[in-house]
């Protein structure tokens, strides 16, 4: 804890306190509940900052070490509003200026989006906001979080609640069904609760409604009853709450008291706020324990489910956590900040992504570098030790990687991508026909031994992926996770492929025939050439010729790109082919996957992702399919999370990168340490 910084902080009139880690513009406000203060998101705080965002979260007026105001009997809901709507403006978190009738387009964004990014020749107008401030809310810290979002919707980049469905202070019939010992109506009577509190210390007031609260029934005195006497003296805290954690909790009310507490939220509940026709227009997410007792409030689980609530907020995702209470951040806080971490990237990185349509190349810088006696070209954007490395497939190059280059960076890690030897930018080695895939993994290591770089994340593509893997299964010490897009684990050798059990036009037994695939793209220019494997290669089927044909005779020339790969994308391609040809790229992969790579037993330790698309051709491959599902590829990759997406291609990245983008980004943070 000693990494959050604490201050006081001057708003309307009351020095609020306030606890804060990480920098950047990417902000989370974090509004506590009742009997909380700022320490209960102590977990988060520190989860949300390492994944690059700014945590602030303080006591609420009256609240903890915040000043009590000079009437508290007359507070409301509204007073926290304007305070954390002041608090925002104190600390210049707002909005960014909107662009409009430009060609050029700025985002000044540290941290997360960690460079500046612009959109240059834009061709029509764009009104774009960018938004500062996600709000996460508990228990009666979701109520101010919601108005916040009906009152002023431009402040607020998303909503987090947890345990509370969206609802507004005002008249409850839910309420009104409780019993008359219901702990809501309880502590709303004047005087009631004071008495009640009055006959313990503030440690055991909290003590008792931790564990009161942690129950999955909502707190329900008999008429001879008060709350506090719900509870047994020797029951024991719950597991997940500690002595310390108590004694902070302790010591803060000890400070404040319940006076404002019991004001607000308790006796100000029922108070209309005056907002009529509500609707939350951010993107929100609603955790809810399962066994949260506020499930059991009358109507509430319906509620939950029901249209009604996704009619006021129309962009809304629920979770319902399978242990979780009404604490459930800190009862399961890894399941929590997984849910929050992955929410918010998801509405950053998403976001921009879904607007920026083209990738942004202009920030993208281009190097050679020495490497076991070649040049090779290097692509670089972002800064930072947590390190991607993309490596290409066929017919690719670094260029295949133009999205998600964009969007790792943008959430804040250094993106690398390469041209293997003998491909686009790179160099030729001076004898070709003998190269093989370990050429390719001895590259690899130097090249981050050259840039200084101990551990990384790899991120391969087609024949780039059976690379990715063979550098994590030789030098597991360099790897800290790995994404593959369309190969399973595979690794050179007799049986990578099984050749023997396709059709003998099959386009890979073509392109091993010695000469034979550098006679047929040799009628075509390289551009032709590229276009045709895109459009082959984004089939269903495996392109497989006929006696009397060639693998390029497959594509009717009328045949149109995928409307996903534009003619400029194409151009990209086909001048660095240009330069390289395609003598290389013939020998690795095609002519060198069935050359015995000399390891015996693999194993890859590495956490690893594997996005397929669902109509990739190469489910067609003999066995592919079953393998991909199967436990021996476990055996082989016991950390494994498999992704399909529907409509994805060979190419699913370029194809959808919004859903690949989002998929790596969550990977990398999960795994990032």
């Amino acid at each position: 804890m000693e990494e959050i910084k604490h201050s006081h902080v001057e708003v309307n009139g009351l020095k609020l306190h306030v606890a804060e880690i990480g920098t950047g513009p990417n902000v989370l406000l974090f509004l506590h509940g009742f009997p909380q203060i700022w320490y209960t998101w102590r977990y988060q705080m520190i989860a949300v900052a390492k994944a690059g965002y700014r945590a602030i979260a303080y006591d609420f007026r009256g609240y903890g070490l915040s000043e009590i105001p000079a009437e508290p009997e007359k507070g409301g809901f509204t007073d926290v509003v304007e305070d954390t709507i002041s608090l925002l403006d104190t600390f210049g978190i707002s909005k960014i200026n909107v662009a409009d009738d430009l060609y050029e387009l700025q985002f000044i964004i540290k941290k997360l989006i960690s460079l500046f990014l612009r959109v240059h020749e834009l061709k029509c107008k764009m009104h774009l906001h960018r938004f500062q401030a996600f709000l996460v809310g508990t228990d009666l810290g979701s109520f101010p979080a919601y108005m916040i979002a009906v009152l002023y919707p431009e402040r607020v980049t998303g909503i987090v609640s947890l345990g509370v469905p969206f609802k507004l202070p005002g008249p409850s019939d839910a309420r009104d069904l409780m019993p008359e010992g219901f702990y809501c109506k309880r502590w709303q009577e004047p005087g009631r609760a004071e008495a009640d509190f009055g006959r313990f210390d503030v440690k055991t007031v909290i003590k008792n409604i931790y564990i009161l609260f942690s129950g999955t029934k909502p707190p329900t005195a008999r008429e001879d009853q008060e709350i506090m006497d719900l509870v047994d003296p020797s029951t024991p805290l719950p597991p997940w709450l500690s002595e310390e954690d108590l004694a902070v909790y302790a010591s803060s009310y000890l400070k404040s008291g319940f006076l404002y507490p019991l004001q607000v939220p308790y006796r100000t509940l029922g108070i209309d706020c005056g907002i009529t026709n509500p609707k939350v227009e951010s993107p929100t997410l609603l955790v809810m324990g399962e066994m949260d007792y506020a499930l059991s409030f009358p109507g509430n689980a319906d509620y939950i489910k029901s249209d009604k609530l996704k009619h006021i907020v129309p962009d809304l995702e629920t979770v319902f956590v399978e242990e979780g209470n009404h604490f459930v951040h800190e009862k399961l806080p890894e399941q929590v900040n997984e849910l929050l971490i992955n929410f918010l990237n998801k509405h950053i990185i998403g976001s921009l992504m879904q607007i920026l349509s083209l990738p942004i190349m202009n920030l993208i810088k281009h190097t050679l570098v020495e490497v076991r006696g070649l040049k090779l070209h290097v692509a670089e954007i972002g800064t930072g030790p947590k390190v991607v490395l993309f490596l290409h497939g066929f017919p690719e190059i670094w260029y295949t990687w133009r999205y998600q280059m964009n969007a790792v960076a943008a959430a804040g890690y250094r993106a690398i991508a390469i041209d293997f030897r003998g491909y686009g930018l790179s160099e030729l080695p001076a004898e070709p026909e003998k190269g093989n895939f370990m050429d390719l993994v001895d590259d690899v290591v130097a090249l981050l031994d050259t840039l200084g770089i101990n551990k990384v994340f790899l991120i391969g593509k087609d024949f780039g992926s059976i690379t990715a893997y063979l550098v994590a299964v030789v030098h597991p010490e360099r790897v800290s996770g790995l994404v593959s897009l369309g190969i399973p684990f595979m690794l050179p050798g007799p049986n990578c492929i099984r050749n023997d059990l396709m059709p003998p036009g099959f386009y890979i037994t073509r392109w091993q025939e010695p000469g034979r695939a550098e006679a047929d793209f040799g009628r075509l220019d390289v551009k032709t050439v590229i276009r045709n494997i895109y459009i082959l290669f984004s089939g269903t089927e495996p392109p497989t010729a006929r006696d009397d044909q060639e693998i390029m005779d497959l594509v009717d020339p009328s045949t149109p790109l995928p409307p996903w790969f534009s003619e400029e994308d194409l151009a990209a391609y086909a001048s660095l082919y240009e330069k390289s040809g395609f003598r290389f790229a013939l020998q690795v992969p095609y002519r060198s996957l069935g050359i015995e790579c000399g390891i015996t037993d693999p194993k890859v330790t590495a956490p690893t992702l594997l996005i397929m698309g669902q109509k990739d051709y190469l489910l067609k491959f003999a066995g592919v399919e079953d393998f991909t599902k199967s436990e021996q590829l476990k055996h082989f990759v016991p950390d494994l999370d498999n992704v399909f997406l529907e409509e994805g291609s060979h190419f699913v990245h370029e194809h959808l990168p919004k859903q690949v983008n989002e998929l790596i980004i969550n990977f990398l943070n999960k795994h990032c340490n």
